[in-house]
């Protein structure tokens, strides 16, 4: 019988010590991560809570997108560019000549790119004169509208499908002040102003007191494919 009370007041003892270790571990437990102790079922609420919200929001993201047409894509002002632009227009503006590098040998430290106009520069130059209040413009005397495509194809670029070589000039129709201002700080016609005193490529601004553009030729109606329905 000895035996067997010390073999339970050993057990009693090991279980006393364990749970005083397991709540020793809790406790410290406890003041490291307070997060741990909190009530698990009000976090699943909160949580379900949010979910309901985002499902209500997607919800309604979708009502507007099913709302969506393109016929109610246009702003008033993109309404009234387009509906300008098969209008003739003149006044004041500015008219901006963009040319490749001189032909011949390749300048130090550049590349055969670097000496051609791209048509990257001729849309940096476009949003610029827009920036600065352009009212309208014409790039190789092609109206520009909300449909204009410009592509370049080798040494060429392609206005509307028309092919162009270079001098481009872009002309434009608004506060030749503004616009001359807009040009100067955007900051990417000055990298190109940089490229102009490097590498030589062509850059040439005026003032023009008296522009005169004719309407654009462009459709602006948007067209798409349709399903043809057949019998059987």
């Amino acid at each position: 019988m000895p035996g067997i009370r010390a073999r339970h007041l050993i057990g009693v003892l090991a279980v006393t010590v364990a749970s005083g270790l397991l709540f020793s571990v809790s406790a410290l437990n406890e003041r490291r991560h307070p997060a741990a102790t909190s009530d698990l079922s009000t976090l699943v609420r909160t949580r379900q809570e949010q979910v309901r919200q985002l499902e209500t929001e997607v919800s309604s993201l979708d009502a507007a997108i099913e709302g969506f047409s393109p016929a109610q894509s246009g702003t008033a002002a993109e309404d009234a560019f387009t509906a300008g632009s098969t209008r003739p227009v003149s006044g004041p503006g500015v008219q901006i000549t963009l040319s490749d590098a001189p032909t011949g040998q390749v300048p130090a430290g550049a590349t055969p790119d670097d000496l051609v106009i791209h048509q990257q520069d001729i849309e940096d130059t476009m949003n610029a004169l827009w920036s600065g209040g352009a009212e309208a413009m014409t790039v190789q005397g092609v109206r520009v509208t909300d449909r204009t495509v410009i592509r370049c194809i080798g040494n060429v670029i392609l206005v509307d499908g028309t092919s162009f070589s270079p001098p481009y000039v872009i002309q434009a129709i608004g506060d030749p002040a503004a616009l001359h201002a807009a040009v100067a700080s955007n900051p990417r016609m000055v990298n190109y102003q940089a490229y102009v005193a490097k590498y030589g490529l062509g850059w040439d601004m005026q003032t023009k007191d008296a522009l005169s553009f004719a309407p654009a030729t462009t459709s602006s109606t948007v067209n798409y494919a349709t399903v043809e329905e057949t019998n059987g």
